[in-house]
Parts: structure tokens; sequence; C-alpha cells
């Protein structure tokens, strides 16, 4: 592993690997950083040991949260891919703005040690202060902080920017529309090492579904749920996605079985219609499901907003767009959607708010 890891420049400065080795634990050592930057500095550490495996909690994406063993050569695969793809290069700006506890901020670092970039830290938030960066060549974020960047007019000068954790809904996928940033969608977990799957979704030609990177395959379960190989992983992940094969190396991403809605005996994809509505009303939305006597399940529909809304115009205007076999049974609304520490919308937690309190 550390013939492909010799070095990393952070911020501007190279360190060989006794370097860094002794600058991270000086840093940790000090204990004068902020947290979030000790972090960074502490991966660095595990990521150079004699070890041959990280521990990583996962997302849940496979199932249950918990933590697993990665190989670092499988890393260093996974990031191999994604600086062949983008063609990145020696010395270019590699902006790091997402918790390294999680496997994207994690590979960011490592995508910086092989390809040779120049680390930039940014503390994370939902609003990542980049504007001291003149010139940022690769950055990833999660969706929520690029929506944020654009709503406050601080979108800096990125050439490329990876979007992942969550679903890009298309309010955000039209506005990235007007930048001149080459942005794509991602598809991965923990499990895969970070994405396995790419999916322009700006610029002339915008792709609808997701590509897979080389030398991994797909197929579905008899679930209809997707399940990857690849030869850098010790055993095909299957995941708790249902998607629709369109070829042997694209898939459409619909959603996750454990969120399918079974209302009257049709089977719903929340996330596929949660994009459709978010896009009519121009506001985040997500829907959940209720017990209900004659159809199993009903859908409620929850709007992000601050502004006083009619929950009865807003199902009419639905309704103009939507199959009424698809319409959401009732509409409430909440000033801001639960968000977890990647950013990602806490669908667990806004469910056990909605038994708690129906919101307005």
């Amino acid at each position: 592993m550390k013939q492909k890891v010799n070095g990393l420049t952070i911020e501007n400065q190279y360190f060989d690997l006794y370097e860094l080795n002794e600058f991270c634990e000086n840093a940790i050592a000090r204990n004068t950083e902020p947290e979030w930057k000790l972090d960074v500095f502490r991966f660095i550490l595990e990521f150079l040991s004699d070890s041959e495996f990280i521990f990583q909690q996962t997302s849940g994406s496979t199932g249950t949260p918990k933590t697993i063993q990665l190989s670092k050569q499988a890393m260093l695969n996974s990031a191999e891919n994604t600086i062949a793809f983008f063609q990145l290069e020696k010395d270019q700006r590699a902006v790091l703005c997402l918790p390294v506890k999680y496997i994207a901020g994690k590979m960011m670092i490592v995508r910086a040690f092989l390809a040779k970039m120049n680390l930039i830290m940014i503390e994370p938030s939902g609003a990542p202060d980049l504007s001291n960066i003149e010139k940022i060549d690769f950055c990833a974020m999660v969706p929520m902080q690029a929506a944020n960047l654009l709503e406050q007019n601080k979108w800096p000068d990125i050439k490329i920017l990876i979007l992942g954790g969550a679903e890009t809904n298309t309010q955000l996928t039209g506005k990235l529309q007007s930048v001149k940033t080459e942005v794509f969608e991602t598809y991965g977990m923990a499990e895969t090492c970070s994405h396995i799957a790419l999916k322009r979704i700006n610029g002339k030609n915008p792709e609808e579904y997701f590509t897979i990177l080389p030398e991994i395959k797909i197929s579905l379960d008899n679930r209809e749920c997707l399940e990857i190989e690849a030869p850098f992983l010790n055993e095909n992940i299957i995941t708790n996605d249902i998607v629709e094969l369109v070829s042997e190396n694209q898939f459409k991403w619909l959603g996750r079985i454990d969120n399918v809605i079974n209302s009257g005996g049709i089977k719903i994809h929340p996330e596929v219609l949660e994009k459709k509505i978010t896009w009519i009303l121009q506001k985040p939305c997500v829907i959940l499901s209720e017990p209900d006597e004659i159809l199993g399940q009903k859908m409620v529909l929850i709007v992000e907003t601050s502004e006083t809304e009619n929950p009865n115009q807003i199902l009419e205007k639905l309704a103009l767009h939507v199959d009424k076999k698809m319409l959401p049974k009732s509409v409430r609304f909440i000033d801001t959607l639960p968000r977890n520490k990647s950013f990602k919308i806490d669908r667990e937690g806004l469910k056990g708010r909605a038994q708690e309190n129906p919101f307005s």
C-alpha cells in the first residue's frame, strides 16, 4: 500500500511520510486545532499505519448501521477509478469540506494521496466557507451544502463537483444548470469505498442514468435490489436500493426498499414522488406513511417551509401534475427538516417527530 503513497501536500505544504506522521502526531498532542481538523490528522495516521484495514461506520445503505472493516487497498483501488475518470493530476486543489468520520470525507484524503493533489481542509458545515480558495479543481459535497451555497450566492470557482450522500432533487438540479462547474451525482456507500457509479446532472448533456465505473458489475437480487460486484471488494454487496437496470453498466435508482409505501395495493417509491413534488412546489419535502384502516398505509407529505401555507391549495396544485392515486392524503409543514451529522434528511427522526407532534 505504501508503495503508492509516499507523501501528501496539505494546503500548499508537502510532507513526506515521516514528516506527515510527525506533523499529525504533534498536532494531536498539542490539541489546539478544532476537533474536525484533528479527525483528519487521526485518519491520516490510521491510513499510514501498518494495519491493512480501517474501521468504518456504515450509513445503513445495506441494512442497520454497523462498524465494518475496509481494506486500504480497496480504498486505493476505488480512488484510482475516480482519479482516472476525472483525470485528476498532481498539485490540483482537492477540497475536503465533509466530515472525515464518513467514507466520503476519508476518500477525498485517499484521492489526494494517490493523485498527489493539494489537499485543502475546510470546516464541514451546511454551507462551507470556500471564499478564500481562488480555484478548486475537485470537491465533494452533499446536496444540502451545494443548495445552501447557491441560495447564499456564494458559489465558488469549482471545476468538478461530486454530490453524494442523498439524492439530488430536481429543484437543486435546475439551479445547477446556471453554474460552470461540472456536477456529477454519485452512487455508493461505505461498503463500496465511496461511489461505484456517476451521473452528470448539468451542462449540455445531462444524464438520466448512473453509469458504473470500470471493473464494477451490477445485477438485481430477487427483491429487485441492486447487487454490486467488484474485484477489490471481499464479497458482493447486496443493497436495499431498488433500481431499474437499463443496460449492463447503467441503472436508474428508484428508492430504498424499506421506504416503499403500499397504499391500497399500489407500491409507491417515496423518493421518486418526492423528486416530482419538490420540482412542483420548489420546496424540500419528504413523504412518510401512516397506518390507514382502508388503504393499509396512507401517504403524508411533509413540506419544509417557514411560510403560512394552505394544505388544500397545495393538494390542488399537485393534482394538476400528479396522478390521483399518487396524491398524498394530507399535507403538513415543518420549518426545517431534521438532518443527521452527514447532512442527510433524518427520515427516522422525522417519523418519530411526526408521531409526537403533527407539525403545523
